[in-house]
This record gives structure tokens, C-alpha cells and sequence, in this order.
């Protein structure tokens, strides 16, 4: 008896141990946790509940909706408010008390909550004041569960509790809440953004509807649908990132997402999944707005406008994994309208173009106040808390030189950077008055060469001119190669207008990345020297003559996907011209007038038309002088596109046409006299 007495004790303290050993092997494994944070008890055990919205009935261990949808859970159970139907239950649980250690990061999956306002997550302190509050802000009219996760490293050591609440009484939906597996010291990602998901599944399942008649060859465009403004250019391991803005659902403009391609050398494209879309609640308006790029610490950023309920407002993502998928910053809107100056509008706070100088983060934006377009300057330690510096540029003061009143909006899309030891600050004014050759689009480019005064903001500068002469061109943004040479790229494209592209399942794409220089008191263009990787079929003439009113055309000078190095002495004639395009129709023309000094670009007989609020939608002119009476011209076509290149640089045109397949001919003429191609070389651009 005594010997069975004993085993029995011995039992009880070897299971009295086991349990023991078993509740410190949890602790170690999982010292923060609190109860039943993952539901796996299949109960609210661990958790008060006050109304109807939170009861163990809607504890549920369904893995799919009626549409087969995943709710996504961890382990078997999680919480279902959907399982009340679509009735007007409210209520709230709160979780047990527990101590916040680790990281102070608690991450979490949340689901359904179409109204962020009456459905979220909250974290309270021992005095039940709410420290943070979290909607469903992946939300996609599904009941499927997203991770998130949110940051209270400045509550570490304090009692904390979860608070879930439903308030929503509406009877229109997703009018519920699901959550599950709330970890405490979270070091995993986030999910990637549903809104970013379904933009990329839209994309693949649709792009070959593509009609690909006038696709151009050897520049950047969408994969699919809308783009306009380029965004976030910048060399980041070893590639060239160019984003944009982008709707993956039309070919129309649209809620703003952030495409995304990379090229080693400017020629040879390649898609990357969207970056960026609307789906905060702070940007899930209008979308992600244009913005820039930067590294920091190895990461990349980015820095965009979010419009929300006709706010715009700055805000910040950055990618993990290289530049390839980003998150939002916990603290956006790191800029928002509280931050503007007194009077300013905040539904015109746009464009930020963030760049480092010594140990401050600065950033441009454009901004507007009293109803006038100007930029603004602010200056960070961080990319998160800033500072507002000052005006950058008033376009308030006549008296001011450069002064150039707009006559609507605001100066876009700001940019600033250093050529050559000169402090150059582009942006695109939106309706400058037409001046004399300039600004004869109703959006312009421009750009001053100045001084940037970094205790005051003010950007002092004499004049600012036109960047480029012709029909499309806006929102030019620059990069730094690692090499030096300072990059620039441009929407070839222009506002209010039609886009005969449209009904082929895009429309927008940019420039020919062009390498700036400064020099004689002008900022100059010239293509990427890589283009001169994907020359072929080489034709070189010199020294023809273009006799006074005969046209002529020479073997083998034609195509529509081809550059053209041409140097024209002027002889006696008062017009030379060129015939781009040509067919039986068609043509585009080029034409130097000598009497008037100025580069004629006429896409009146192009082919497709295009129409515009501009009063003259066919015709650019820009002012030239001739050198030694020669005239220097490099020219791009690529299908439904020409590029100008005038007097190595000093000017550009630019211009996108829609002539017919077979339009391309080429034809050169000079009247009121005779005059000489003194050098002409054709190449084929092949990009396979």
C-alpha cells in the first residue's frame, strides 16, 4: 500500500513537472502572447464582449465563402462577424490584459469592414485610452482577410488590450468585421495590397486585347491601358526605375496607381507588377498622385501625392525586396494639409520631388494660395517628420524676375537638380499665356538655372524658358547615372486632348530618355548614347543638292522606326523642308523658315487627327538661329512618335502622330532657292 501510495506521488509529480516543463516551453516560445488571440480555443475565451456583434456563434472554421473565396485564416478558427448576416448588430470585444514587450509591433489579419469609420481594430491602455485605431484599409468587396500590423514601440512596457468594435448599423454589405491571429512582437511582411494584386491579375488576363498598330518600339510605355506622368525616375541597383502614373482599368485617366519598368539601358524595356495603388484611406479617392523617388539606408522610396475626400496630401512607401513591391508608411500622411501655409489650397498640394542635400531631406511641391500657383519647399531629417521651409516660387509677383502669371492651376510636377555646376529647377505651368514661339500648348514645361537659398526656400532665378517646342511633352523628371550624366524623361503626351490610341486599349508613353548638359547659358538635350546601340542598316549620303522647288527623295532614306542625323546648309534658299510619314495622304513636315528664324512642325496632314482646347492643334513653332546658315537636325521616329533634335541639342520638338501602315516616306525639298544636305546619315532602330 505504502509502495502503490508512493508511485502515485511519484505520478503526480511527474505530471505536475511535465505541466510545468510544458508552461515553460510556451513562455519561451511565445512570451508575449495574450488569450486566445488566434481564436483556436473556438471560443471568446479571453475576451469581454458587450452587444450582439461578438458572440462564440460567430467563431467560425469555414474556409471559403460561397464563392469559393479563401478567408485567408491561421489555424482552424477565426473571428466571423459576417455570420450575423447583414442585420444591424453592433458591439465590441476586448481582449485580455497583457504587457507590450518585444518590438512593440502587434500584426494581425482583418477582413470585410467596408466602413472603416464604424468597423476597426483599436489598442487601448490600462486607462481605456485608444492609442491607435485600424480599418480594413485592403478592403475589396470580398470577406477575405488581410494581414496588417501596427507600431506601439513608444507603449513598450505598458499593459495594453485589443479592442474590435462594430458600430455599423447600414444594411449595404460588408457591414461586419473578421479578425484573427493577433501576434504580439510581429516580424513578418505585410500581405501585399489586394488593390496591387488585382491590378497585375486585370493586366496579365487583358493585355492581349492590345490593338498594336501604332505601339512604339524602342520607348517606354504601359503594359496596359493609361499612362501619363513619369514618377519615381531614379538608377537604383543597377537599373533605370521608371514609374508612372497609371490606370490598369482604361485607357482613360483614372483612379491613380503607380506602374512600374526598368531598363539597364534606357532602350530595352521591362514591366514590373504595379507598385502602388489606392487603397488607403487616405488615398483611396482619386489614387496615388505623381511623386519621386530615393534611397535611403539601401531602401528604396517613394514619395507620392494621396488624394482622399478632396484632400491631397504627401505620403511615403518603401520596398524590402529591391524596388520590386512596397509598403505604406504607418505614419502617412507624412505631409498632410495642416502642414501648408496659411490660405493655401488643399486641393492643390501636389507633385513632391524629394532629394537629399548634406543631412536634411528636402522636398518640392506644388502648391497654391490665394488662388495663385507656386512651389514649396520642406525639409526633413527623416522622410517622415517635416518641416515647412518656405516658397520656393511666387507666382504673385510681378515685379519678380521670371515672372510668368498662370491663367489656371499650378506649376506641376516640380523637379531640381544640379548640370554641370549650375542649380536647374524644371516644373509644368499649367495655361501659361502664349508668348511670341513659346507656350503655344495650354501646359507647358519650363525650366530656370538659379540658386536655391535652403535657409528661406526661395529659388532665386532671372527668366525661365520652354523645355521642349512641341505638341507632347510634360511632367519631365531627372535621374542621376552612376556615371554622371543626369537622365531625363518626359510624358510624350499632352493634356486636353483627344487620344486616338484610346480605342486600342492604351494610350500615353514617354520620351527618349535625353542626357542634359548646361553650356553657353542653355540647358541642352541630346538622346541616351546607348540609342546608338540598336543602330542598323546604315545609309550615309553627303553634299546632296536641293534644288529650288524639286522634291527629292533618295534611296533607302524612309521607314517609321528610324533616326535621321541631317545637316542643311541653307545655300539661297529661304525654306528647306522635311517630309516625314509620307504616303499617298500623309505627311508630316518639318520646315526651317530662314526670314522668320524658327522651326515650323506641322501635323495637319499626319494621319489620325487629333483635337484639342487649343485654338491651333496643328502647328509648333520654335525659335532657331542658324549657324554658318546650317541648320543641324536629329530626328526619331518610332511608329507614332518624332523627336527633334535641333542644333545639337539647343532645342527639341516632340510630337506624337498616327499615320497608316505604309506611311514611310521621306522626302526633303528647299524653295526660294537652292540649297545643300551637306551630311546625311539614316540608321533603322532595331530593338528585338
Amino acid at each position: 500500500m505504502k509502495k502503490m501510495y508512493l508511485l502515485f506521488v511519484l505520478s503526480f509529480l511527474m505530471m505536475l513537472s511535465a505541466c510545468t516543463q510544458s508552461k515553460v516551453d510556451l513562455d519561451v516560445k511565445d512570451p508575449y502572447t495574450f488569450t486566445n488571440g488566434d481564436f483556436e480555443s473556438g471560443n471568446l475565451d479571453g475576451w469581454t464582449t458587450t452587444g450582439e456583434a461578438f458572440t462564440t456563434s460567430f467563431i467560425s472554421f469555414q474556409k471559403r465563402d460561397a464563392n469559393q473565396l479563401e478567408y485567408r485564416q491561421q489555424g482552424i478558427y477565426f473571428y466571423h462577424g459576417g455570420k450575423g448576416g447583414l442585420g444591424q448588430l453592433t458591439g465590441q470585444m476586448i481582449s485580455s490584459e497583457f504587457v507590450l514587450k518585444g518590438n512593440g509591433i502587434i500584426g494581425f489579419l482583418v477582413g470585410a469592414g467596408e466602413d472603416p469609420t464604424l468597423t476597426y481594430v483599436s489598442f487601448i491602455n490600462e486607462n481605456n485610452e485608444e492609442l491607435i485605431r485600424v480599418g480594413n484599409e485592403n478592403f475589396n468587396d470580398t470577406d477575405q482577410m488581410f494581414r496588417m500590423s501596427v507600431d506601439l514601440s513608444d507603449y513598450l512596457g505598458e499593459k495594453i488590450r485589443v479592442k474590435v468594435v462594430d458600430l455599423d448599423t447600414f444594411n449595404d454589405g460588408f457591414n461586419y468585421i473578421n479578425v484573427d491571429d493577433f501576434i504580439i512582437n510581429f516580424q513578418g511582411p505585410y500581405d501585399a495590397s489586394p488593390a496591387v494584386l488585382k491590378a497585375n491579375q486585370y493586366i496579365e488576363a487583358n493585355e492581349s486585347k492590345i490593338n498594336p498598330r501604332y505601339r512604339l518600339t524602342y520607348h517606354a510605355m504601359s503594359r496596359y491601358n493609361w499612362a501619363n506622368d513619369p514618377n519615381g525616375v531614379i538608377w537604383y541597383n543597377g537599373q533605370f526605375h521608371l514609374f508612372y502614373q497609371h490606370n490598369p482599368y482604361a485607357s482613360n485617366w483614372g483612379p491613380m496607381h503607380w506602374g512600374h519598368q526598368v531598363s539597364t539601358d534606357f532602350i530595352r524595356w521591362e514591366h514590373l507588377p504595379v507598385a502602388l495603388a489606392p487603397d488607403k484611406t487616405y488615398d483611396n479617392d482619386l489614387g496615388a498622385f505623381s511623386g519621386s523617388a530615393i534611397e535611403k539606408d539601401g531602401k528604396l522610396y517613394l514619395m507620392y501625392t494621396s488624394v482622399s475626400n478632396g484632400l491631397q496630401q504627401q505620403a511615403i512607401a518603401y520596398s524590402d525586396d529591391g524596388g520590386i513591391t512596397f509598403q505604406k508608411d504607418r505614419n502617412n500622411p507624412v505631409i498632410s494639409v495642416l502642414d501648408l501655409p496659411s490660405n493655401a489650397n488643399s486641393s492643390d498640394f501636389r507633385d513632391p520631388k524629394v532629394f537629399k542635400h548634406n543631412d536634411l531631406y528636402y522636398v518640392i511641391i506644388g502648391g497654391k494660395t490665394n488662388g495663385v500657383g507656386q512651389l514649396l519647399l520642406y525639409k526633413s531629417t527623416d522622410l517622415v517628420f517635416f518641416e515647412y521651409v518656405g516658397e520656393l516660387l511666387n507666382n504673385n509677383q510681378p515685379d519678380e524676375p521670371g515672372y510668368h502669371r498662370l491663367t489656371g492651376g499650378i506649376y506641376e510636377c516640380p523637379d531640381f537638380f544640379i548640370v554641370d555646376g549650375k542649380q536647374i529647377l524644371i516644373s509644368s505651368p499649367m495655361r501659361l499665356p502664349k508668348e511670341g514661339h513659346d507656350y503655344e500648348n495650354l501646359h507647358s514645361v519650363v525650366y530656370m538655372e538659379g540658386n536655391l537659398d535652403y535657409s528661406t526656400g526661395r529659388f532665386h532665378h532671372e527668366e525661365f524658358y520652354e523645355l521642349d517646342g512641341g505638341f507632347d511633352f510634360y511632367a519631365a523628371q531627372t535621374a542621376q547615372h552612376p556615371d554622371g550624366r543626369t537622365i531625363m524623361i518626359a510624358w510624350m503626351q499632352m493634356w486636353d486632348r483627344t487620344m486616338p490610341t484610346s480605342v486600342d486599349g492604351w494610350a500615353g508613353a514617354f520620351t527618349l530618355p535625353r542626357e542634359l548638359s548646361f553650356k553657353d547659358g542653355s540647358l541642352y538635350q541630346v538622346p541616351v548614347r546607348e540609342i546608338e546601340n540598336y543602330r542598323q542598316n546604315p545609309i550615309q549620303h553627303t553634299n546632296v543638292a536641293l534644288v529650288k522647288d524639286m522634291p527629292l527623295q533618295i534611296a533607302g532614306v524612309s521607314g517609321k522606326t528610324i533616326e535621321l542625323q541631317v545637316e542643311i546648309d541653307m545655300g539661297t534658299a529661304s525654306t528647306i523642308g522635311i517630309e516625314l510619314f509620307k504616303g499617298t495622304e500623309n505627311k508630316t513636315l518639318i520646315t526651317y523658315d530662314k526670314a522668320s528664324s524658327t522651326v515650323i512642325f506641322d501635323r495637319s496632314q499626319s494621319g489620325r487627327l487629333i483635337r484639342g482646347q487649343e485654338s491651333n492643334t496643328s502647328t509648333r513653332t520654335t525659335y532657331v538661329e542658324l549657324k554658318n546658315n546650317t541648320l543641324k537636325l536629329r530626328i526619331f521616329l518610332d511608329v507614332s512618335s518624332v523627336e527633334i533634335f535641333i542644333q545639337d541639342g539647343l532645342k527639341t520638338m516632340t510630337s506624337v502622330v498616327f499615320p497608316n501602315s505604309d506611311d514611310i516616306g521621306i522626302t526633303f525639298y528647299a524653295t526660294g532657292g537652292n540649297a545643300t544636305l551637306t551630311t546625311l546619315n539614316k540608321y533603322d532602330i532595331i530593338v528585338n
